[in-house]
């Protein structure tokens, strides 16, 4: 039998721009058909059998971890969302095409999430160009 092992994505990004939307067609495979606002932080999971270039087939268990709130908000607003951080295996940050500025505030929230834990790694996808990542500079 294949090894569970845990592996916990933040997703990350402004208010509006469609990250319950994601998380909901990642994990349930359709599209949400009333997305409302995530107040706090909302978990789904999703098991995934991964087999290309492995030696045999290992079976994860992805929670997406959902932060609501926008980057500029209060101090207590942003140190309570600090416990959402720990432990992180990788960083998914979502914006609209269509408004700047939430392309702009992906920095901003990932300082926030990798000041508390610089551990992350992973892939970074932003309009089609894709890098691999450990930290962002």
């Amino acid at each position: 039998m294949a090894s569970l092992d845990r592996v916990k994505v933040l997703v990350l990004g402004d208010s509006g721009v469609g990250k319950s939307s994601l998380v909901h067609l990642l994990c349930q495979n359709q599209v949400l058909g009333n997305p409302s606002w995530t107040v706090g932080c909302s978990v789904d999971v999703r098991v995934h059998d991964y087999r290309e270039g492995t030696p045999e087939e290992k079976t994860y268990y992805i929670e997406l971890w959902d932060v609501g709130g926008s980057v500029g908000s209060a101090s207590s607003v942003k140190s309570t969302r600090a416990v959402f951080y720990n432990s992180v295996n990788g960083i998914i940050l979502v914006h609209d095409l269509t408004n700047k500025k939430s392309s702009q505030n992906l920095y901003p929230w990932s300082l926030e999430a990798l000041s508390k834990d610089s551990s992350p790694t992973g892939i970074i996808v932003s309009n089609g160009s894709r890098k691999t990542s450990g930290m962002m500079s």
